[in-house]
């Protein structure tokens, strides 16, 4: 399936303004932890990628990374924005205490797939580029500005990668 292009900077539309707010939500926090997980995979193969594409400017696609401890192939279904021609993931994992699991297999094994392409992931570390990127993420979706601030109250900062096509 193809990776779509997705511009942070593109104008909100309706269904993007309802999709956010519901999920910035105590039940889209429940839907986003419990359910989402399990359909958005099922949903981005059924509809061609196309969903959640039709609310707005959230897009996501499968990450299929190496498992650090396992070796063994992992597939998550992300949110991802372009800088330039760059995929950008945020491992924000919803402003908790720890990075999610696919933080570390792309520690360990840093070249993955990303909808059908092949990328080497590098995370942002120049200071100046890390805050012109999670600018950037917040505008796309404002949950990231939420996650931020609760991972801050914890003393975690949240890694920010960038995908570039091998």
């Amino acid at each position: 399936m193809a990776l779509f292009y997705v511009d942070p900077g593109k104008k909100d539309g309706f269904l993007y303004r309802v999709f956010v707010r519901f999920a910035r939500s105590r039940p889209g926090q429940f839907s986003a932890h419990h359910i989402n997980p399990g359909i958005y995979p099922w949903l981005h193969r059924v509809t061609g990628g196309r969903y959640p594409l039709v609310l707005g400017r959230i897009a996501t696609a499968p990450l299929v990374t190496t498992g650090a401890k396992s070796g063994q192939p992992r597939e998550v279904q992300l949110n991802c924005f372009r800088d330039g021609n760059d995929p950008i993931l945020i491992a924000s994992n919803y402003g908790g205490p720890k990075h999610p699991q696919w933080y570390h297999n792309l520690k360990a094994h840093p070249d993955c797939q990303f909808g059908d392409q092949k990328f080497v992931a590098t995370v942002v570390t120049d200071p100046d580029e890390y805050a012109r990127l999670y600018g950037l993420a917040e505008y796309f979706y404002t949950g990231y500005g939420d996650d931020r601030v609760k991972a801050a109250a914890i003393g975690r900062r949240i890694p920010v990668f960038r995908l570039k096509p091998f």
